[in-house]
């Protein structure tokens, strides 16, 4: 096969190259990242709120973590530290679609919430994340809320959808 030698290929692929890199700076400067809490009967919940760039209001997803110790992030101390939450959200917000992930009451940033294990149920993650849609249903910068949970998180938005606002459920 013969060797071409034509400094076309080379300038092309520098060309991608350079553009796969001010495409991903770019996209990095259109997201921010807020912290958002809701106030509680028991305590404080702490979240990240991840917003696009846009103009106009963009769909909103509440992300509910599993069972167990489950962090914002999708990280359990028992089970590992993979981002899956995180991850997922920053994949949404590049095909312009906010999110918010939680820490469940008693997990993280939550703790002081339910800091007695006893005093959590699947009522209460229900009515939270119930409390967390109605404060998005209400924010201008957002036009209709789906609701996505793993695991015992998919159980909770089951039961959290119709009072939320939920316009869309995924489980």
């Amino acid at each position: 096969m013969p060797v071409c030698h034509h400094p076309a290929p080379i300038m092309l692929r520098t060309l991608l190259l350079s553009l796969a890199l001010i495409t991903g700076l770019a996209q990095a400067n259109t997201t921010r990242q807020l912290p958002i809490s809701l106030d509680t009967d028991q305590g404080t919940l702490y979240g990240s709120l991840l917003v696009p760039q846009s103009d106009e209001p963009v769909p909103v997803v509440l992300l509910i973590a599993g069972s167990g110790p489950t962090d914002r992030d999708g990280n359990n101390p028992e089970g590992g530290h993979n981002d899956a939450l995180k991850k997922l959200a920053q994949l949404l917000a590049r095909h312009g679609i906010a999110s918010l992930r939680y820490d469940k009451r008693g997990v993280a940033a939550s703790r002081a919430a339910t800091p007695d294990e006893r005093d959590l149920s699947i009522e209460r993650y229900v009515a939270d994340a119930e409390a967390w849609g109605r404060l998005l249903e209400g924010d201008p910068r957002f036009d209709r809320l789906i609701l996505i949970g793993h695991s015992e998180g998919a159980l909770i938005a089951s039961l959290a959808a119709a009072g939320s606002g939920a316009e869309a459920l995924v489980s």
